[in-house]
């Protein structure tokens, strides 16, 4: 099988995918209209992007470092913690439409790369991933950049679906909803919080 194809269909085991950036993309796109939501998509793809790159061209000895590890970490229990407080504590709002005037969809953009980057577990997932094509699959340099895209393409056009659903089913939301959801959400990110806080206390004792 072409390992384009191959990528693709890899990438469709992260249906169901349930991390932090889930929860923000489908938050997003409920609150603020599918297209931000499309963007901020986009931003998590692009760190994806960085650091399938960054690990395939040779610096991930760079990512395994202790001293990475441990500050990506705290940055990254910190700044989830820092989302959960303002997700609890935003007023809920519902929107019939779309607001038109809020035009600047790099902020979405850049929030999706910020908050898929800092999960620490992100670099360890795509260590793992890449380590694993590497050691089963028969593939040269150029085969596995074309597995990872067809990866890559598989799992953004899943979140955009996932997005898409959300935003489809927006009319069905009421305050009380929405008011649940960022709670949701904040108990999440505390849970994935709490779980990097974890792993620094097991692995930098």
């Amino acid at each position: 099988m072409p390992p384009f194809i191959n990528g693709l269909l890899f990438g469709l085991i992260f249906l169901f995918s349930l991390g932090p950036a889930f929860f923000a993309l489908i938050q997003t796109s409920i609150q603020h209209g599918f297209r931000k939501a499309m963007f901020f998509a986009v931003g998590v793809s692009v760190s994806d992007i960085f650091f399938v790159v960054v690990i395939l061209f040779g610096l991930a000895k760079i990512l395994e470092t202790d001293d990475f590890k441990f500050w990506i970490a705290i940055f990254g229990s910190a700044m989830l913690s820092a989302y959960a407080v303002y997700s609890w504590l935003k007023k809920p709002v519902v929107q019939e439409v779309e607001l038109t005037n809020d035009v600047n969809y790099l902020k979405y953009v850049f929030k999706g790369f910020i908050l898929n980057g800092i999960n620490p577990f992100i670099i360890i997932f795509w260590l793992t991933w890449i380590s694993t094509v590497s050691v089963n699959f028969d593939y040269g340099f150029n085969q596995q950049i074309l597995f990872f895209v067809g990866m890559l393409v598989s799992i953004l056009s899943l979140d955009l679906v996932k997005a898409f659903i959300a935003n489809k089913l927006k009319h069905l939301i009421t305050v009380n909803f929405v008011r649940t959801m960022n709670r949701v959400v904040a108990v999440v990110m505390l849970i994935f919080a709490a779980r990097i806080v974890y792993y620094l206390i097991e692995n930098y004792p």
